[in-house]
């Protein structure tokens, strides 16, 4: 059985397969683009099942030694965010977020208050996770109009800026396009060890930049522009394609003179020793070589030791050192993130 060894990659190329795929990886010592953090990883619930399967996936995501839960806020896979992270944070240690809010669907004001109390009640473990909103069915479901990405991102730049500073002044005033507030303050107050990360994240340059701007953690996607999973966010997935946008907003940070943590979303997991048969499946389904699937940075493919290497390997290529991963993926991937925690 033929596969990709990504331990035999890097940080040299030796095996005969590796000599081929060296023209397409290309691992340099020189190729850190952000300041390196420790691995991080997360879990996305589906949040729609009972709540004793949530509480039960929890419990499992906690004890195989993963750091963060998160929810997501469409409206057909989720129950309401912030109800059931406030319920989570008597049940479990974890670190707790939304991947992420629709920003279209609540004021900034209502978001401010509602994460202001989950980090209290949290003890500082909330990271609240916002973005411009781009699933067609949501606003369809909602009876909203879904305006322009355009549109949608100046709205979210504008929310962004009412929550940051909601968080960290006494009042909040604002005059913008969208929002016009008076003197909006939260009581109480959120002390500065409870303050939550925002994390923000997009695949075009103008998000990215506003997530430069704001974003704790800053979140590298294909772009979702058209509303949908389309056959151009495929081909967003690409490496090259990554490396761009992080060398986009490593350009902004410096010019703001900021440091964030990088986040990366998985879209395909498969941990195995059989893993070349599985993505040459799934890569052909797609009319994509298989190994163009192996290079895609949001697609962990391989057994545990090459899923760790692929993994160090980003890290160093485009910053990534928060990882998530889908609930169905977690004992799978568990034994990654038994290797890679805390380093």
């Amino acid at each position: 059985m033929g596969y990709i060894a990504f331990s035999l990659l890097i940080p040299c190329y030796r095996h005969p397969l590796a000599i081929v795929i060296s023209r397409v990886l290309k691992c340099t010592a020189s190729s850190t683009i952000l300041p390196m953090h420790p691995f991080r990883f997360g879990v996305q619930l589906k949040s729609s099942g009972s709540i004793e399967h949530i509480l039960s996936v929890v419990s499992r995501v906690e004890s195989l030694g993963y750091d963060v839960i998160t929810v997501p806020d469409h409206i057909d896979q989720s129950m309401s965010p912030f109800v059931l992270l406030g319920y989570l944070a008597s049940k479990t240690g974890l670190t707790l977020g939304t991947m992420v809010l629709s920003n279209d669907f609540r004021s900034p004001v209502i978001v401010a208050r509602e994460a202001a109390a989950l980090a209290t009640i949290s003890q500082g473990r909330f990271e609240l996770g916002v973005g411009a909103g781009w699933q067609g069915a949501d606003y369809l479901q909602m009876g909203l109009s879904m305006e322009s990405p355009s549109v949608r991102v100046s709205r979210l730049e504008e929310a962004l800026s009412i929550i940051k500073d909601a968080f960290s002044k006494e009042e909040v005033s604002f005059d913008g396009k969208f929002y016009q507030l008076d003197r909006f303050a939260l009581h109480p107050r959120l002390s500065d060890e409870v303050v939550p990360k925002l994390v923000v994240g997009g695949g075009g340059k103008r998000v990215l930049s506003i997530a430069a701007k704001f974003g704790d953690v800053v979140s590298i996607n294909p772009s979702l522009r058209h509303g949908e999973y389309a056959k151009e966010t495929l081909q967003e997935m690409s490496e090259e394609s990554y490396l761009r946008k992080c060398e986009w907003v490593q350009s902004k940070l410096g010019a703001l003179g900021r440091s964030v943590e990088l986040h990366c979303r998985s879209a395909f997991v498969y941990v195995g020793d059989d893993h070349y048969e599985v993505v040459s499946q799934m890569a052909g389904s797609f009319g994509l070589d298989p190994l163009e699937a192996y290079k895609m940075p949001p697609l962990l493919i391989g057994s545990v030791d090459d899923v760790v290497q692929q993994l160090l390997y980003r890290r160093q290529r485009f910053g990534f050192s928060y990882w998530s991963v889908h609930e169905g993926d977690v004992e799978s991937f568990a034994p990654v993130v038994n290797a890679l925690k805390g380093r």
